[in-house]
C-alpha cells in the first residue's frame, strides 16, 4: 500500500470511528446474531463466525447486544 501499518490504523480510524479490530468485531458479531436467530446452536455460531469458543462469543455478544446468546436464540425462534 505504500504506507505503514501505523498510518494505515490511524487512516481506518479517522474515517471509521474505530479501530480495525473493533470492525472486524462488529461484522463478526452481526453474522452470528443472523446465524442464531437462523436457529444455529451458540457453539456452532461461534466457530463459524471466527470466535475462539463460545464463552469468548459469550462474552462479547453480552457486551455488544445486551444478552446472551441462547437468550437471542430463543427470543427469536419465538418469533
Amino acid at each position: 500500500m505504500g504506507h505503514s501499518r501505523f498510518a494505515v490504523y490511524r487512516a481506518f480510524r479517522a474515517a471509521y470511528g474505530m479501530s480495525l479490530s473493533d470492525y472486524q468485531r462488529q461484522l463478526r458479531l452481526r453474522a452470528a446474531r443472523t446465524q442464531l436467530a437462523a436457529g444455529t446452536p451458540p457453539a456452532e455460531v461461534a466457530a463459524a463466525t471466527g470466535f475462539a469458543d463460545q464463552a469468548h462469543l459469550h462474552r462479547w455478544f453480552v457486551r455488544y447486544f445486551g444478552l446472551t446468546p441462547g437468550a437471542y436464540r430463543r427470543a427469536e425462534l419465538r418469533r
